[in-house]
């Protein structure tokens, strides 16, 4: 009965950030929103949609990810400057992407970003690497708070975008949002400073340019929830 209840609650928190996700896209569809509208508060989402300011939050980070939205200093969130046909193409992707199971999220999470931090260490530029400083003192900044996943992933988007491979970096965009996603609603990866560590090593082995060590940190990072996915189908 437990795990029925389980399977229920996470179906319904999946729902629920489908329903924020098609109702943005109805927005836009309708030429409500239009590219470069400012989104509604959070809380007049929730109320609008039936749903928690939790998922409208969830849900809106998934569309930030994949360049759908973006967030302005100070100015909330904006519908991103694309076409309106390229906008409703993404979003209908996003919407396909919520049915792998969390293993296959994960093994492949970590074969693209084991070889995507070797090819950063070969091939990132100066300035990669004074973003990927930056986003490496965000999620130290963010650790105590719950912005700490998101800036996480910010960093290990970071990797994937100096590796200078538009396909890595398209690939790692598709299951990363759902994984964090997973990792939000489950609270599986949670406060280890270890993981402030490994972050500091990847990023002294990228300035080194030893690949080969940069990927053993990755794959020694992520080893943790490759063990638990794997705990889940056995």
């Amino acid at each position: 009965m437990a795990d029925s209840k389980v399977v229920f609650i996470e179906q319904t928190i999946d729902s629920s950030n489908d329903i924020v996700i098609s109702r943005i896209k109805e927005l836009i569809n309708s030429g409500i929103l239009k590219p470069g509208d400012k989104l509604p508060a959070e809380r007049k989402l929730a109320s609008e949609f039936g749903v928690g300011r939790t998922q409208v939050r969830e849900a809106l980070h998934k569309l930030e990810f994949y360049g759908i939205i973006k967030t302005l200093p100070q100015s909330g969130s904006v519908v991103n400057g694309l076409d309106i046909n390229t906008l409703d193409g993404l979003i209908s992707d996003v919407l396909n992407l919520q049915d792998y199971d969390f293993f296959s999220l994960v093994e492949t999470r970590v074969v693209l970003e084991t070889n995507a931090i070797r090819l950063c260490a070969e091939r990132c530029t100066e300035s990669d690497i004074a973003k990927l400083e930056k986003a490496h003192e965000n999620y130290i900044k963010c650790f105590e708070t719950p912005d700490r996943v998101s800036a996480d992933f910010a960093f290990h988007r970071a990797i994937a975008e100096a590796c200078h491979n538009p396909v890595f970096k398209a690939m790692l965009m598709i299951v990363i949002p759902d994984i964090l996603t997973i990792y939000q609603r489950d609270r599986i990866c949670a406060p280890n400073r270890d993981l402030i560590i490994e972050h500091a090593m990847m990023l002294d082995a990228i300035k080194t340019r030893d690949g080969e060590m940069a990927a053993k940190i990755m794959t020694q990072h992520l080893q943790a929830v490759l063990d638990f996915a794997k705990s889940k189908i056995e």
